[in-house]
C-alpha cells in the first residue's frame, strides 16, 4: 500500500496512469508541425489551395496562425484511425470524390501523422523519468494510456529512456482493446495490473481524459 500525494490531496494508489501526449510530452511540439507537413502532403496532390488548407486545419481543431492544436478538438483527442476519417470528410466536401478522398486521407496523411518520431519532436515536460521512477519506487505501477499508435509510441518511450520502467501500454490500434476516452480503458489496465480501480489515479492533460477517468471510478485525477 502506497501514498500518493497531489495537488494538497493524499490517497491510496497502486496505480498511476498517465496520458502520452501534453502530460508526458509536449504535444504542439510533436503534433503541430506534423499535422501542417500531412496537410501539405494532401495538397500537393490535389493543388495547392489555400481554402482547403484552411478547411483540413478546422476540421482537424488547428489554428496554423499560432500553430496550437484546439483543446477538446479531434487533433487533441482522437485517434489517426479517426483523424483519416475527419480529413476524408473534408475533402469531399471540398467536391473531391469520396474515394478519392479516403485514398489521400489514408495514403498521404495517414503515414505522415503515424511516423516515427524524431528525437527534436520529443520535448518532455519536465524530468518525466525520474518522476516515474520515484512512483515506482514507491511501490506504484505505472501505465500509460494514449490515442496515438502503438510504434511511435514505443520509439517516444524509447527517446525518454522509458522502455523498462513502464509497466504497461495501451494505444490506440492494439487489437482487442479498448481505446480513449471509454472509461473501459482504465479497467482494462488495472485489471490487467492487478489493481482496484479505487486505487488508481489518472493523470492526463484534457477535459476528456478526466471525464473518462471519473466515469471509470479512479481515486483521483490530475
Amino acid at each position: 500500500m502506497s501514498k500518493l500525494k497531489a495537488r494538497n490531496t493524499s490517497v491510496n494508489a497502486d496505480l498511476v496512469v498517465f496520458d502520452k501526449d501534453g502530460t508526458l510530452i509536449d504535444f504542439h511540439t510533436l503534433w503541430g508541425p506534423r499535422v501542417e507537413r500531412a496537410i501539405k502532403a494532401i495538397c500537393s496532390s490535389l493543388g495547392w489551395s489555400q481554402p482547403l488548407i484552411d478547411q483540413l486545419s478546422a476540421a482537424l481543431g488547428y489554428d496554423p496562425q499560432t500553430a496550437r492544436v484546439v483543446s477538446q478538438g479531434p487533433l487533441a483527442t482522437a485517434p489517426i484511425s479517426e483523424l483519416e476519417i475527419v480529413v476524408a470528410t473534408a475533402l469531399f466536401q471540398h467536391k473531391v470524390s469520396w474515394e478519392r478522398a479516403k485514398d489521400l486521407a489514408c495514403g498521404h496523411f495517414g503515414p505522415v501523422m503515424s511516423a516515427l518520431p524524431t528525437p527534436a519532436e520529443i520535448n518532455p515536460l519536465g524530468d518525466v523519468r525520474a518522476a516515474i521512477v520515484r512512483l515506482k519506487s514507491s511501490g506504484i505501477q505505472v501505465a500509460i494510456a494514449t490515442s496515438d499508435d502503438r510504434a511511435p509510441t514505443e520509439a517516444a518511450l524509447r527517446e525518454l529512456n522509458l522502455t523498462q520502467t513502464v509497466d504497461l501500454l495501451l494505444c490506440a490500434d492494439d487489437p482487442g482493446t479498448p481505446s480513449k476516452p471509454d472509461p473501459s480503458v482504465l479497467h482494462y489496465i488495472s485489471q490487467q495490473l492487478i489493481v482496484s480501480i479505487d486505487r488508481t489515479v489518472m493523470v492526463g492533460d484534457t477535459v476528456s481524459d478526466l471525464v473518462m477517468a471519473r466515469r471509470a471510478g479512479v481515486t483521483l485525477t490530475v
